[in-house]
Order: C-alpha cells, then sequence, then structure tokens
C-alpha cells in the first residue's frame, strides 16, 4: 500500500485522517468495555428450545450475594438484558477453571462444558420472562453504563443519581449450557455493585422432579 505524500498538503490531510479515525474506533472500543462487560453487541434472540430452562435458571438464581441480603419493600433488581459471553468475563475464566464436576454425574457436568465450549462467544438477548418475587427491570448497555456512572463517579449528578437510587448495583448472566438432555447446567454470574463487590462466578445446577437445584458453585469449591 503506498503511503501519501506528507510534502502534499492533501496527502498529509489523508494520513492525519486515517489516524484520527483510527484513534476514534479505538476509543469506542474502550468505552463499550464497562468493567470488563462488553455492551450489548451482536446479540441473537434466544433459542426457543432454551427459553424455559434458561429463565428458570436465572430465576432461581435471583438476586444472589451480596444482593440477597439488601431486599427491601421498594428494593428493584437491575439485570443487563443481553448475556455476557467469555470475552466479556474478566478474568476469562471457564467454568471448569473454577468449579470441579459432582462425583455422582459427571458426565452431565462435561456434557454441559461441551455446550459451552462450543457456544462461548454468543451473546443472547434477554426478554422480560424472569419469575422473580420482586420487580426487576432489564437495562440496556447505555443503561447499564448510566447506572455504574450513578453509582461510582463523583460528578454523576443528583438527576442520574435519583434515576437509579432504587438499584443496589447490576446483575450480569452469561447464556445457560446444557447437557444433552437438559437436566444439568452451567451458567456464570456477576454481580456488580457501587462498593466494588463483583461476585463473578459459574454455578453448576442440576434438575430433580421439574426443578432446576444449585448443585456447585466457586464458594463450594473454596470451602
Amino acid at each position: 500500500m503506498k503511503l501519501p505524500d506528507l510534502r502534499d498538503p492533501f496527502g498529509g490531510y489523508m494520513l492525519r485522517r486515517t489516524l484520527l479515525c483510527a484513534v476514534a474506533a479505538i476509543c469506542l472500543f474502550a468505552a463499550s468495555r464497562v468493567g470488563g462487560v462488553l455492551a450489548d453487541v451482536g446479540a441473537i434472540p434466544m433459542p426457543p428450545d432454551r427459553a424455559a430452562d434458561s429463565y428458570a435458571i436465572y430465576s432461581v438464581l435471583m438476586p444472589g450475594a451480596p444482593f440477597d441480603s439488601m431486599s427491601g419493600q421498594s428494593q428493584r433488581w437491575a439485570i443487563a438484558d443481553t448475556t455476557i459471553n467469555i470475552s466479556d468475563m474478566n478474568p476469562a475464566v471457564p467454568p471448569e477453571g473454577q468449579l470441579k464436576p459432582p462425583d455422582d454425574h459427571p458426565k452431565r457436568f462435561h456434557e454441559a462444558v461441551r455446550d459451552f465450549e462450543t457456544r462461548k462467544y454468543q451473546r443472547l438477548q434477554l426478554t422480560q420472562q424472569l419469575e422473580l418475587a420482586q420487580p426487576y427491570d432489564l437495562l440496556n448497555a447505555d443503561q447499564v453504563a448510566e447506572l455504574r456512572r450513578a453509582k461510582t463517579a463523583v460528578d454523576a449528578g443528583s438527576k442520574l443519581q435519583a434515576k437509579y437510587a432504587g438499584y443496589p448495583g447490576v446483575t450480569f448472566f452469561s447464556q445457560v449450557f446444557f447437557n444433552a438432555g437438559h437436566t444439568a447446567a452451567l451458567v456464570y454470574m456477576n454481580n456488580w455493585c457501587a462498593n466494588l463487590c463483583q461476585q463473578g462466578q459459574w454455578v453448576y445446577l442440576e434438575k430433580h422432579g421439574g426443578n432446576w437445584v444449585r448443585r456447585s458453585g466457586i464458594y463450594e469449591k473454596m470451602s
């Protein structure tokens, strides 16, 4: 590729314009990344054959620590409306990096890990299908960024702080990864709040009697 002649005014202008565009693109990418979570880019709809079990699992896990100690009559939960993928996790740890398979059903766990390997770069668009005891809202990427600014920035402004005062923070989910029979599942959950609580963890669940039950998580492994 021939570079523009800097002695030519037009060539110098084109080089400066190219450099400015490159810098702008880098800045835009950096701005889309908020504390290790990317904006809702390239999200696809939730596959219909995964929807019922996925939303049931999200509902079982909500609100999660430390939000589960913050429940109140006026409390609302904020959930990112787009799932995060392996690239969005910080650090980017696969499920087997935090969890070990249960002794009684290792095959189910490993099948769910294979599903993760197949789909780990996907992002899914969530809809309002969780069943929670308290009200919740799905926030898009701009709203998540606003919430985080309202909770952390010293110059956030009273209007912005008031807008998000009812939320203790925001919850991020990965999509749910299943074994072949949809009787076992892996999901990543990250709760962010203003006090730097960032409880990112993988959770393994199994289906018993038609209900999803949590079997293991990072805390169980570390204990």
